[in-house]
């Protein structure tokens, strides 16, 4: 889910708890993704917390997003029952409504978020709006190449940033507008010293410069730099993760930048920041080389219980380890017992270095530190796919070649406890 259908499911959000429609229910989600992780998200700030996710895919059976477990729709015993409410965020909400209404469900106790679906006008709107945000730029840089990171995801952003070099230089560019959509994404352009780094004023602006190009693709130097943009709708290419042993990497490298087989991501040297690190540890009262951070957050791939982090943070503390949840931002507490730590993701890989060991569940972040000389822990879902192969044939750091020291555990959530061991067992 991109902001701005977030605003629009936020504001959805926002008139039902006006008008009364959790109040002494339990709500339940209906469809386990991104979209259901960020409105759940949401939802917290309202001190609602949800019963479960159902979902279809038995394969999620028992996974957790967000925190919250993944059960199928007959698992809910008596879900025609008056207490209950569904919540759907799904541009197939009208097949899961429907498949409620068959279980007995009455209209009134199921709410869905219509953000997804847009209309002729809105994309010429959209276009209109994206050539003055083109003509700006022209202003700004003249006619150069413009290189676009269209996506909030930090890791795709590092992952273009390790081919970056090589592409300008199979290109014959001389000079380029590398633009992306936040400010963390243009932090970790930053790792990679890139000039000319433009960071769009909010992101309504990527929509509407991707509508421009859409509609006007000769009038405007622009490569999206992303294996699938779901606005250019010729692009199809994401069927191809996981496809004959296609990962993440090598998606990038054949269809975003065209570039040979034999060609290889190039981490980045990273700059000096002892200063802003060392001050981030003192402030903190953090370790050096005796610091665990935990990072149990993930937009796009499953997440794990707070339980499972419990034991763990406990048993690093008993043994003389400072403990931090790397935070960032509303929607990510500390985990109980850890000191709360945001750092920029400029000195995110020497951060991790000061602190000497990393445990985290696979996100952007893991990207962007993958070159920190560390112990670095990547637990990965053993159910959770994507596409066509599993999470961790597709994500996996040493295998996308960004290193080769981390150490990748895929988790079984019926044995959690085996995992915990494990991940134990390197302290």
């Amino acid at each position: 889910m991109d902001s701005i259908e977030q605003k629009k499911a936020e504001h959805v959000l926002k008139r039902l708890v006006k008008k009364g429609f959790f109040q002494d229910k339990k709500v339940f989600f209906f469809g386990a993704s991104d979209h259901t992780r960020q409105v759940i998200q949401s939802l917290r700030e309202y001190q609602i917390e949800p019963e479960g996710i159902l979902d279809n895919d038995k394969k999620k059976r028992n996974e957790y997003c967000a925190r919250v477990k993944v059960i199928l729709p007959e698992d809910v015993q008596n879900p025609s029952d008056k207490k209950y409410v569904y919540l759907i965020c799904s541009p197939f909400w009208r097949e899961m409504r429907t498949q409620l209404m068959d279980c007995g469900v009455g209209k009134g106790h199921i709410a869905y978020f219509n953000v997804w679906e847009e209309s002729f006008f809105a994309l010429i709107y959209n276009a209109y709006k994206g050539k003055q945000i083109y003509r700006r730029l022209l202003k700004k840089y003249g006619d150069l190449p413009i290189l676009f990171c269209p996506y909030t995801g930090t890791g795709d952003v590092y992952l273009s940033g390790t081919f970056l070099e090589q592409y300008i230089r199979q290109e014959e560019i001389r000079d380029f507008v590398f633009l992306v959509v936040n400010n963390a994404c243009g932090k970790v352009a930053g790792i990679f010293q890139i000039d000319n780094v433009e960071t769009l004023r909010f992101i309504e602006e990527s929509i509407w410069l991707i509508d421009y190009y859409r509609l006007c693709p000769s009038r405007i130097p622009l490569k999206i730099l992303n294996d699938s943009w779901k606005r250019v709708h010729a692009n199809k290419l994401e069927w191809f993760r996981g496809y004959n042993g296609w990962n993440f990497m090598e998606l990038f490298r054949t269809f975003v930048f065209n570039l040979p087989d034999e060609a290889r991501p190039q981490t980045p040297v990273l700059a000096d920041a002892g200063e802003e690190v060392e001050k981030l540890f003192r402030e903190n009262g953090l370790k050096a080389s005796r610091t665990v951070v935990i990072s149990p957050y993930a937009n796009t791939l499953a997440d794990l219980p707070d339980s499972f982090w419990s034991v763990i943070v406990d048993y690093l503390k008993e043994n003389g380890y400072a403990v931090c949840t790397n935070c960032g931002g509303k929607h990510e507490p500390p985990l109980a017992g850890t000191v709360p730590v945001f750092f920029s993701l400029t000195v995110a890989p020497q951060f991790i270095e000061r602190a000497g060991y990393f445990i985290g569940v696979r996100s952007g972040l893991c990207d962007v530190i993958s070159a920190a000389k560390a112990k670095k822990i990547i637990l990965y879902d053993r159910d959770n796919w994507f596409y066509n192969c599993k999470a961790y044939e597709y994500f996996s750091l040493n295998h996308m070649g960004l290193c080769d020291d981390a150490i990748e555990i895929e988790f079984d959530n019926q044995k959690l406890d085996q995992c915990r061991e494990e991940i134990l067992g390197y302290f």
